[in-house]
């Protein structure tokens, strides 16, 4: 017998029944194991050999691409925009050079502090509060509005221009103590007239994150926001220029590897004329002023100088302006809230091409043209002038409630008559049907009164080449209708709200009550808005820019011209790239008798009409000239005053056109400052801006170095 001892180290029996198990010696273990690792090993050094093999045949060319770009670094050299010149070549808009202080928002990003200390610095250096600089550094949003930046977020951001040259050394010669912060010299615009003619020229900011997104090649560029700046962004910027050079791993220039020079952007040559804008300007202010003292609340005014026979805008203004310069390096939150400041006139918006106001008695020359080629009016046939018209419940006065008798369609515009033309308009509106709107059994209905608005181009923009320009309103049955389809809602929401904001509880009243109506039954065109639109009151707005290019196709003959401010594109090169000729919109549908008859009476309303006492003492027998004067009662602008002029009368060149809001009567307010304008033109008792009235008959020139000389004399070469 074995020992309890021996029994612990016997190998079991396998119990009855079951097989027994054989294992596999502890060396072919071993082998099985080290063949599995040896295939995973394997595999994995063919799977690396096959990337690589792809990472350096296949895609190698890619790839050494990729590393030769990490070292090579594009700089961008920014192209000098064009020029801005009037006819005579005087520049509107030029540049010069400048040192500017920069901040670049990632590098301030990345200090302890985001960069306070140093805008400290920098505010201390300038002579500016730190936290006035961070908030022109900030990122514009839709919450964050002005002072802020409009421009990529990777782009550095301009804080001072006009800088000494101690002060920028400051920066460059402790760069330490300036993280971020670069002083360089740049090209920047500059205006040598100031505020003259601004609205017509715009100004530049930097381009967005969304025109970036779109554009890269615009990051860290200018663009126009307003403006011819903006109508010819393309053509006067130019192209900038892009040098490629290779850095090593410490950012040292090694070598240069490729490189494209910018490109100037091209030169705006004008019609319009610097003199005869001055002109223009100073008129619409001493109209102002002649307002304010006597107590009229006139705040703004806006003119037009047309050339009636190209359509060419020889002044085109807007009262107050002001200064593009406030623009350059950035505006103050202060400056940009004056500018929209309703209290200063608003003086950011262009009253002249934005502005839109009922015409008044100056829309007249519209409804003698339809009553004489629609309604059988004949010239010599007379027509009574009662002092008032009554349609249904009410009663449409004369001016002051005057009656003239029976009166020719000649002495109607002379006299300004009201209720003649009341007649007109009213008879048309029963003959279209009255409320019916032409539906039923009744014929469509003519609308003679605004299908010939639109003929002499009036609710519709003009098609100048500058931007933002408005439509305007002529109001006839269908767009009564789609107007109320569209604003229902709100007419009876307010209707029943009224108008809490209001301040004056007359104007809230009023509105209230308007809005109640309209509720009802806005939609309908009443016998009333149809005399209302014979004088140019409450269903007709128009600009100032649209009614002088009626005047134009009454003093030319019946071409709708649709006017243009730029006269040609002269390209970096010196050579004439574009030249503009007369845009023709359309023709009036009127007889040439029929205009003829017009201007004559137009004529009358200077020489023995209602602005006959304006221009008393005016030589218009040398200088005759046509007009119309025009008074539109508003609620919110009060009496706006107008003037729409033309002249010689024999041979119509020009046309001249004021208005003057929250003023009064046409003859008194925007006359005189018609008759200045006329008088600055052609030089009666004082220097002539343009000499016999004409305008030069060829291009200034433009010299090698990039300015620009006057026009050569006929037959005569270019200044270089």
């Amino acid at each position: 017998m074995l020992s309890s001892k021996e029994q612990r180290f016997q190998p079991k029996r396998p119990e009855a029944g079951l097989p027994s198990v054989a294992r596999p010696p502890v060396r072919r273990r071993r082998r099985l194991r080290i063949g599995v690792l040896r295939v995973l090993v394997l595999s994995m050094l063919i799977t690396l050999g096959a990337r690589l093999w792809f990472l350096q045949v296949m895609e190698g060319s890619h790839y050494n691409e990729v590393a030769a770009g990490n070292s090579i670094r594009e700089v961008v050299t920014p192209a000098v925009r064009g020029l801005i010149v009037d006819d005579v070549g005087r520049p509107l808009v030029e540049n010069r050079t400048t040192l500017v202080i920069t901040v670049d928002r990632s590098a301030l990003a990345r200090q302890r502090d985001s960069g306070r200390a140093v805008l400290a610095r920098v505010g201390a250096l300038l002579g500016q509060k730190p936290q006035d600089l961070a908030k022109r550094i900030r990122l514009c949003t839709a919450t964050v509005g002005q002072p802020c930046w409009n421009g990529s977020p990777y782009q550095p951001v301009l804080i001072a221009d006009d800088v000494s040259s101690q002060r920028a050394l400051t920066v460059i010669e402790h760069p330490e103590d300036y993280p971020g912060v670069a002083a360089e010299v740049r090209a920047v615009r500059t205006y040598p007239f100031g505020s003259l003619a601004s609205h017509t020229v715009g100004y530049l900011s930097p381009a967005s994150q969304d025109e970036v997104a779109k554009n890269p090649d615009l990051n860290g560029v200018l663009v126009g926001r307003s403006g011819l700046e903006a109508s010819y962004d393309t053509v006067v910027r130019g192209h900038d220029g892009v040098k490629r050079v290779s850095v090593d791993r410490f950012g040292r220039l090694s070598k240069v590897m490729s490189e494209k020079p910018p490109v100037g952007g091209s030169t705006l040559v004008l019609s319009m004329d610097a003199k005869v804008q001055k002109v223009l300007e100073d008129a619409l202010q001493h109209g102002i002023d002649r307002a304010r003292a006597e107590h009229k609340p006139a705040d703004n005014a806006a003119g037009v100088v047309l050339d009636a026979q190209t359509g060419q805008v020889v002044a085109l203004a807007s009262v107050p302006g002001y200064d593009p310069s406030q623009f350059v390096g950035g505006i103050s939150a202060a400056n940009y809230q004056h500018l929209l400041d309703p209290a200063a006139g608003t003086p950011l918006i262009s009253r002249a091409l934005e502005g839109a106001y009922p015409p008044g008695s100056a829309f007249k020359i519209v409804s003698a043209a339809t009553a004489m080629t629609n309604m059988g009016a004949t010239g010599d046939a007379l027509y009574d002038c009662p002092s008032d018209l009554q349609v249904g419940n009410t009663s449409f006065h004369n001016f002051d409630s005057e009656a003239l008798g029976s009166i020719t369609l000649h002495q109607a515009l002379v006299a300004s008559c009201d209720t003649v033309f009341y007649k007109f308009a009213y008879d048309a509106w029963l003959q279209d049907g009255g409320l019916r709107r032409g539906q039923g059994p009744s014929a469509p209905p003519n609308e003679w009164f605004s299908k010939m608005a639109r003929a002499f181009g009036l609710g519709r923009p003009t098609g100048i080449d500058l931007p933002g320009e408005t439509s305007g309103l002529v109001t006839d049955r269908e767009s009564r209708q789609a107007l109320w389809d569209q604003m229902k809602d709100t007419y009876c929401r307010r209707a029943k709200t009224g108008y809490p904001e209001e301040r004056d509880p007359g104007r809230a009243a009023y509105l209230t009550k308007l809005a109640s109506e309209n509720c009802a039954d806005g939609y309908l065109y009443r016998g009333g808005d149809a005399t209302q639109f014979a004088i140019g009151q409450n269903v007709v707005d128009v600009s100032p820019l649209q009614l002088a290019v009626a005047y134009a196709a009454i003093a030319n003959g019946g071409t709708v011209l649709s006017p243009r401010l730029v006269k040609a594109v002269i390209g970096p090169d010196g050579k004439v790239t574009q030249q503009t000729k007369p845009v023709v919109m359309g023709h009036l549908p009127v007889a040439p008798e029929t205009l003829s008859y017009i201007r004559d009476a137009l004529a009358g309303v200077v020489t023995s009409g209602t602005a006959s006492g304006t221009f008393g003492g005016f030589p218009l027998n040398v200088l005759p000239l046509g007009g119309k004067t025009g008074t539109a009662e508003t609620y919110s602008d009060g009496d706006i005053s107008w003037f729409a002029s033309f002249g010689p009368v024999n041979n119509p060149r020009y046309v001249v056109l004021v208005v003057i809001p929250k003023s009064g009567q046409g003859a008194k307010f925007a006359a005189p400052a018609v008759r200045e304008v006329w008088e600055g033109i052609y030089g009666i008792n004082r220097d002539a801006a343009l000499p016999a009235g004409q305008e030069p008959a060829s291009l200034p020139c433009q010299r090698p170095d990039g300015s620009v000389a006057p026009p050569p004399a006929p037959g005569g070469r270019c200044e270089r």
